[in-house]
């Protein structure tokens, strides 16, 4: 996580400084909107337990893809550095002993593009917070059991290459991190799974999408 915090610092400062040299520009409101597949690395869960007693258990992270929608409304400034907010749905479809998910998140978009030109290579991150909506399952994992939430960070690498009028089409390779809260309620088996659950989640994102200028 330390490494994406450097890494948001970085691209912040980075960002800053190509406003500077392009502050005398026109700033330009945009849409960027993106379909993106997920491809699950990992995750493992930490049960924490009553008394303070913690243990982490590895549990197989989802084997099928994840596919998601997103779009983010703001501003290019100079025409190079992208700022505002957007939401994003991604669906997780069940696997084993995983349930089906429904992830429903806001988050703050960054994006730089390092060139001009018809080809233009971009650095960017996103970082919000995502609402994690299992779908029928029963007892533990319920929703009347758990709340399911957490903060989020995505650093990517892309390549955007304009089209006519004012469209650009994105290519990306990105990865995400996901640290969520499970919050128990009313669990009947306290002893055993504790009040709290903390997920890691990591993902390789895979996204293409367009921008509009």
């Amino acid at each position: 996580m330390k490494k994406l915090i450097i890494m948001c610092l970085m691209l912040s400062a980075i960002c800053v400084e190509t406003y500077a040299q392009d502050k005398g520009k026109a700033v330009t409101f945009s849409n960027i909107t993106e379909a993106t597949v997920g491809f699950q690395l990992g995750k493992t869960t930490q049960i924490r337990q009553l008394g303070g007693n913690e243990t982490e258990l590895g549990i197989a992270g989802y084997k099928i893809p994840s596919p998601r929608v997103s779009s983010s409304f703001g501003a290019f400034i100079g025409k190079r550095f992208f700022i505002g907010p957007g939401f994003s749905y991604m669906y997780q479809a069940e696997d084993d002993n995983n349930p089906t998910q429904h992830h429903v998140g806001v988050f703050g978009h960054m994006r730089l593009q390092l060139f001009k030109g018809l080809f233009r290579p971009y650095l960017e991150i996103k970082g919000g917070y995502t609402h994690i909506i299992p779908e029928g399952n029963a007892g533990t994992f319920s929703q009347e059991t758990y709340t399911w939430d957490g903060a989020f960070a995505e650093p990517a690498l892309g390549l955007g290459i304009k089209l006519g009028g004012h469209a650009q089409l994105n290519v990306s390779l990105g990865y995400q991190f996901l640290n969520a809260w499970n919050r128990s309620e009313g669990l009947a088996s306290v002893s055993a799974f504790g009040p709290e659950l903390e997920d890691a989640y990591h993902r390789l994102l895979l996204s293409v999408g367009f921008s509009f200028f």
